[in-house]
């Protein structure tokens, strides 16, 4: 809760705070000799704002924060808006994210598909959302932990695939890998042979303090 309270002060849990534009880059990019596969796609920015992938939905709300966890129904309402501008009548369609967003990706991924024409080549891509579940040095999961803590905050049982929910408690069922055997829609996963945020959480903030490749802006790259 105390996270999600600092967060909603911030860009990553309020429009209030967000820049009123975002430069497109990357796979989002209307450049055909930087972007050739997507440039003259329809592209459309999720931003990020609910700590959960979207998954959180809880009615009542924290009467010592004030913060809401409701992620699922701000993905609900950004598809719904998608799909009576046209997405409903889509050929083509990816849905693709990076980290938080590239968990949001996979968990979403049959769900985004579904909800298209049954004729449409629907396919999504994770980048850097694929965080494993193992214990860190000391033999702790911290990482299981922080996941079972995020699932219970916001409520997520309910919206996670329930094909996993049905055989596995929902905290796990956070982890990819026990999501992507399951997953119908053709997934492509990028991920980095170290990500910062997961040897951070494997190594523990003070070792990684002293790792001079960690401790500076590569910190916060993927």
């Amino acid at each position: 809760a105390t996270t999600c309270l600092h967060r909603s002060r911030t860009p990553l849990g309020s429009s209030k705070e967000m820049a009123r534009q975002a430069a497109f880059t990357g796979i989002l990019s209307n450049a055909s000799d930087y972007n050739p596969d997507f440039y003259n796609w329809n592209k459309v920015k999720v931003r990020y704002c609910d700590g959960s992938s979207f998954t959180g939905d809880k009615e009542e709300v924290d009467p010592s924060t004030n913060v809401h966890y409701r992620g699922a129904r701000v993905w609900q309402a950004v598809i719904e808006d998608l799909l009576a501008k046209g997405m409903n009548k889509a050929k083509n369609a990816l849905i693709s994210g990076c980290s938080a967003g590239g968990l949001t990706s996979i968990l979403h991924c049959d769900r985004f598909h579904q909800l298209l024409p049954a004729d449409a080549n629907v396919k999504c891509l994770s980048d850097a959302g694929f965080f494993i579940n193992v214990k860190d040095i000391t033999g702790a999961n911290h990482a299981e932990a922080f996941f079972n803590d995020v699932v219970a905050t916001h409520g997520s049982a309910k919206n996670l695939p329930s094909s996993c929910t049905s055989k596995l408690p929902a905290g796990v069922c956070f982890f990819p890998q026990n999501e992507v055997q399951q997953i119908q829609t053709p997934l492509f996963i990028l991920n980095a042979a170290y990500d910062s945020w997961q040897v951070i959480i494997r190594y523990g903030t003070s070792w990684c303090q002293r790792a001079p490749i960690l401790s500076g802006e590569a910190a916060g790259t993927t």
